[in-house]
């Protein structure tokens, strides 16, 4: 069983019980152990289920815990087992462009077999997804869970592992861009949505160089809001023209 430290009410709530609960599962529990249901969660760390939901989100796109539907939530890695962190050693905006490269390297492979292997089901999530980032203040998260289906629509474990932390990271940067560490140029809704309704319709036509075409000038746009150009890529056709029109 979890048990709960005393959390501080600050604006950083979904932390502290991410780290409350990152350190149970390390110190008290094992591989496959079942964790209390998300109200009991609740009360134990007196937050609402909305924290105690997105924090075991954190955990789960760090890999220490996966949700199973109608079953609940489990430990799928303890201590003992290596997680990737994206730990920075670098400056803010290497360390950006470095995430930017990563991402590259994976998403538009990941793209591509999401193209091929996608399911009705991977479908209706990525729609869903769509249909929340319209949303202002959902955007964000939207955003991320977009990905997140995509890499599990690739059919590779390793994809699905990687790439929400990969843009759980980017996230993060956007933010503390927003708080003045860096440059960050917000594109409109519209735009932000048309291009991963480009990706969707590439996936959903199962053409896998469109939907590698698409994602491909999707990061290189992204990049271009922070004011940086992805080293070693040669910058796709029209993703200049889209940045400066809509950015």
């Amino acid at each position: 069983m979890v048990n709960a430290p005393a959390i501080p009410r600050l604006p950083y709530l979904v932390s502290s019980v991410a780290a409350g609960l990152r350190d149970s599962i390390r110190n008290q529990h094992s591989l496959g152990d079942k964790l209390p249901t998300e109200a009991v969660l609740a009360e134990r760390f007196g937050v609402s289920r909305t924290v105690i939901r997105e924090a075991v989100a954190t955990l789960r796109t760090e890999g220490l815990l996966e949700t199973r539907q109608g079953s609940g939530i489990f430990v799928a890695r303890t201590r003992q087992e290596l997680v990737f962190r994206f730990a920075r050693s670098a400056a803010w905006e290497q360390h950006l462009r470095s995430i930017y490269e990563l991402r590259l390297g994976l998403e538009v492979a990941a793209a591509g077999l999401a193209a091929i292997y996608r399911t009705d089901d991977d479908l209706q999530r990525l729609e869903e997804a769509l249909a929340v980032m319209a949303i202002p203040e959902s955007r964000r998260a939207a955003d991320l869970r977009f990905h997140t289906a995509l890499a599990a629509a690739s059919r590779n474990e390793h994809y699905e592992g990687l790439l929400p932390l990969l843009a759980g990271e980017l996230s993060v940067l956007i933010r503390e861009a927003q708080r003045g560490c860096g440059v960050y140029k917000a594109p409109t809704g519209e735009f932000l949505v048309a291009e991963h309704r480009t990706i969707h319709e590439a996936i959903l036509q199962q053409d896998a160089d469109a939907a590698r075409a698409a994602m491909e000038i999707h990061l290189h746009n992204s990049a271009r809001r922070f004011d940086i150009e992805i080293r070693g890529m040669g910058r796709p056709p029209h993703s200049a023209s889209a940045v400066e029109d809509h950015r």
